[in-house]
């Protein structure tokens, strides 16, 4: 997350051209085309399924990245679009229902209807940051979201609303015959874009959202009471300094560690943000919140700190994190030399058989994943990922010119 939020509605240039940009105009793109090819039949079906479902991963991942105010699309690699596919099932079971709701037959059915399809964006969003099905349906979740966005909302669904007659005008004048491809592409840039745009609206409100949003937090309301008032008057300094003293009674709560942690960042409070680092990326990781705690890493870097783990699992793990987001060169900054700061540790030969990988898959460094693997294998007689090392250094020696 970088600077302070700027309202949606004076960046729209920026917004609008998100779906523009080099990765998810390649996937709409390669998306329209094997739609097109594939027409007629069931190849045409079944196509159609497996490309929705990478599409809407991929918006799943824009919608995160967007609220932590990271405006870079995700990268078209494999851990992006061949990875779980838990969030594009439970996004098509949300739709399902919200249909039900919409076109059910029960009392006071427009009343239900309007009320299903104002909170469908909020049990997106809420999906997204808790990845949880049961949650993006609960009452509490959503009426929590919705009032920390505030007015926003509003203008969220009023937003949303003008995409949907746009899409359907662009849609009405594309149909038909070669016109299919073009067809794709409008509702491919739609979809990005409507993530886009409720990722960004998660963003533009940060000091109210946490992520992800849990009911527990009613109880930390009162708690956060004067840090609240601290953000109303303007007083950034005296906010960190209660967050700061709230953490220290109260070390496992997510939610305040979280706000610590977006205000440091978006203040450029770089010490008090590697300070907070400390206690926060053992948290993370404790609780198996590694993609956020790969954030949190890169975060202190583009400050200039180094927050990595205490120990080689940790850092064996936040790398696998920071490969899976596509920053690579990150992973080997990590990783490079970890036997010297963990001599004794099982978890450095992963380590190194992560590095190597991703030196070769995706640095097209093949030299230096041979030494890297080499190193393995004369250090660590014995290790259960030995068998795995070899075989992955007999291709990259067979393939070797």
């Amino acid at each position: 997350m970088k600077g302070k939020p700027i309202p949606i509605w004076q960046n729209f240039p920026g917004v609008f051209r998100y779906g523009f940009r080099p990765q998810p105009l390649l996937l709409i793109a390669g998306m329209a085309v094997l739609l097109y090819l594939s027409s007629g039949g069931i190849l045409s079906w079944a196509t159609s399924v497996i490309l929705d479902a990478m599409l809407f991963k991929y918006a799943f991942v824009v919608l995160q990245q967007t609220a932590r105010g990271n405006m870079d699309p995700p990268p078209l690699n494999l851990e992006v679009l061949a990875g779980d596919y838990d969030l594009p099932l439970k996004f098509y079971a949300l739709i399902l229902a919200f249909n039900i709701l919409v076109g059910s037959d029960m009392p006071l059915a427009a009343l239900v209807a309007f009320v299903a399809l104002a909170a469908f964006p909020a049990s997106i969003m809420v999906l997204a940051l808790n990845e949880s099905i049961v949650d993006a349906f609960n009452p509490v979740l959503l009426w929590r979201l919705i009032t920390r966005v505030g007015w926003s909302y509003l203008a969220l669904i009023g937003l949303l609303f003008i995409l949907q007659i746009a899409e359907s005008n662009a849609v009405g004048l594309l149909a038909g015959g070669v016109h299919w491809i073009f067809y794709h592409l409008v509702t491919g840039y739609f979809a990005i874009l409507t993530f886009h745009i409720m990722g960004y609206i998660l963003y533009q409100n940060y000091a109210h959202v946490g992520q992800p949003v849990d009911e527990e937090e009613d109880a930390a309301d009162a708690r956060l009471a004067h840090f609240e008032n601290m953000m109303a008057l303007g007083n950034k300094e005296a906010a960190i300094a209660e967050l700061q003293q709230l953490i220290v009674e109260y070390p496992d709560d997510l939610g305040i560690h979280r706000r610590l942690h977006q205000l440091c960042l978006l203040e450029r409070k770089g010490k008090d943000l590697f300070r907070h680092a400390r206690s926060y990326m053992p948290l993370l990781l404790r609780e198996g919140r590694d993609a956020q705690a790969a954030e949190l890493y890169q975060d202190c870097r583009a400050l200039g700190e180094n927050c990595a783990p205490d120990d080689a699992e940790g850092c064996y793990r936040l790398g696998r994190a920071l490969r899976g987001a596509g920053k690579y060169r990150e992973v080997i900054d990590l990783l490079n030399g970890l036997h010297k700061r963990f001599p004794r540790s099982d978890f450095v030969p992963h380590a190194y058989f992560l590095m190597a990988r991703t030196l070769s898959e995706s640095l097209n460094k093949d030299d230096l994943a041979v030494k890297a693997l080499r190193f393995i294998v004369d250090n660590y007689a014995g290790h259960p990922v030995l068998p795995d090392v070899k075989a992955y250094l007999d291709v990259l020696q067979t393939d070797a010119p």
